[in-house]
C-alpha cells in the first residue's frame, strides 16, 4: 500500500468495528456488576465496620446485576449511561480481588491512577467540548479510526518509557489489547479508556490534591 493511501485509511471512520450486540449486552451487566461491586469496597473499608456487611454486600450487588431484564440495575444504569469503559472494569475488577485476597493487594492499583490524572482529565474535558459541538475538531469520532488505537497505546506507554512505572501502563495497555479483541463497549477507543464517572472522579480527586498541596 502506497504511503499517500495508508495516512487516510488509518484515519479513516467510515467502517467502524462494532462489538457483537451479544457481547455487548453481556459486558452489559459484567461490567456495571463489577464496577457496583468495586465502587462498594472502597465506601465499605472506610465507613463499615462489620465485616459481613463489608463482605456481602459486594457480592449482592454482583449477583443483582447479573438478575435477567429489568430487575437487573445494570438494566436502568445501561438505560442511563450505557457501559463503562474497559479501564473502569478493569480497576473495579481489581478493588474486588484485593478484597477478598488481601495478599493481591489489587485495591492499590486504582491509585495508579493519580499519576496520569492530568492526561485523564485533559482528554475528558476536549471530549465533552466535542459533545457539546463547541470543539472545531471532532476528537470522538477519530476514536473509531485504527490511528486512534495506536495514539493510545503509546501515550499509555510513556509512564512506562519515560519514568518506569509500569502499573499505569499496564492499565491502559490491557484496557486497549480487550478492546482490540472486543471491540467494548461501542466500537471506539475513547469509550475503552474514559468514561463520564471514571473522569469525575479522577478530577474530583486531582483538584482534591491541588487544594491540599496549595
Amino acid at each position: 500500500m502506497e504511503s499517500t493511501s495508508l495516512l487516510p485509511s488509518l484515519l479513516s471512520t467510515q467502517t467502524p468495528l462494532s462489538p457483537a450486540p451479544g457481547v455487548a449486552q453481556v459486558y452489559l451487566s459484567v461490567s456495571w456488576a463489577l464496577v457496583l461491586a468495586g465502587l462498594s469496597v472502597m465506601l465499605l473499608q472506610r465507613r463499615v465496620a462489620d465485616r459481613r456487611v463489608a463482605r456481602g454486600l459486594p457480592l449482592l450487588l454482583l449477583l443483582a446485576c447479573l438478575l435477567p431484564g429489568m430487575a437487573s440495575p445494570a438494566y436502568w444504569l445501561g438505560l442511563a449511561f450505557r457501559a463503562p469503559s474497559l479501564l473502569s472494569t478493569l480497576l473495579c475488577t481489581l478493588v474486588l480481588l484485593g478484597h477478598y485476597r488481601p495478599q493481591l493487594a489489587a485495591s492499590a492499583w486504582f491509585d495508579e491512577l493519580r499519576r496520569g490524572a492530568p492526561a485523564f482529565v485533559l482528554l475528558g474535558w476536549v471530549l465533552l467540548l466535542d459533545t457539546l459541538a463547541l470543539s472545531p475538531f471532532s476528537l470522538y469520532a477519530l476514536g473509531f479510526a485504527p490511528l486512534a488505537l495506536g495514539v493510545a497505546v503509546l501515550l499509555g506507554l510513556l509512564p512506562w518509557l519515560l519514568r518506569g512505572e509500569w502499573p499505569l501502563s499496564a492499565l491502559i495497555v490491557t484496557s486497549c489489547a480487550l478492546y482490540v479483541i472486543l471491540r467494548l463497549p461501542s466500537g471506539n477507543v475513547w469509550d475503552a479508556l474514559i468514561d463520564p464517572w471514571l473522569w469525575l472522579v479522577v478530577q474530583a480527586g486531582w483538584l482534591r490534591r491541588l487544594l491540599r498541596r496549595h
